[in-house]
């Protein structure tokens, strides 16, 4: 019994770093469907700011669920279950998604208002990406820096910043998803 226990000790040990090492860090589905959301919640900044609220309060925690669904489809028809990664990614993205709804008082009360909180909500988004580029798998990293570079067209741009903005974060997470498919 002992060594039965060992071999299934060796084979997970051996699945986790082939996961590891595997090129994707997340199903292509993830990278397009938050770069759907991405494009279209920053868009509607510029053109209907009055329900961009709404929008996140839907889409971000129903992308999370439906996020971790196709991650655990994903993982079980690879054959690499990792209970350990999953839990990883999910406090992780759900930590940052608690910190960007913690914001949420401050915009309602008025210290953290207009801009101001799309843009808090910009780099709590590319310090999440950078971290699980170097916490969890590096693909995610690489959409950090697209994410800074529309938190700062914010500040450059008087008009279609937030729409460029969600295009550029788009942009990197249809990229990424194609470039780590192949590696």
């Amino acid at each position: 019994m002992e060594s039965t226990d060992r071999i299934g000790e060796d084979l997970e040990y051996v699945r986790g770093v082939v996961a590891r090492t595997r090129g994707g860090a997340a199903p292509r589905s993830i990278w397009y469907l938050w770069a759907a959301i991405s494009f279209v919640g920053l868009a509607m900044t510029d053109f209907a700011p009055e329900r961009v609220g709404i929008f996140w309060l839907v889409a971000g925690p129903a992308g999370f669920v439906a996020s971790m669904a196709l991650g655990w489809r994903s993982s079980r028809a690879a054959g690499v279950e990792s209970r350990r990664d999953a839990d990883a990614h999910m406090l992780h993205w759900g930590g940052m998604m608690l910190a960007i709804f913690l914001l949420v008082p401050l915009a309602a009360t008025g210290p953290l208002s207009g801009p101001a909180m799309g843009q808090a909500v910009l780099v709590i988004v590319a310090l999440g990406y950078f971290l699980a580029g170097v916490h969890m798998a590096r693909p995610f990293m690489w959409v950090a820096p697209l994410v800074a570079a529309g938190y700062g067209l914010t500040f450059l741009l008087d008009q279609w910043a937030w729409t460029i903005a969600g295009a550029l974060v788009a942009l990197g997470l249809v990229v990424t998803a194609r470039v780590s498919a192949r590696a």
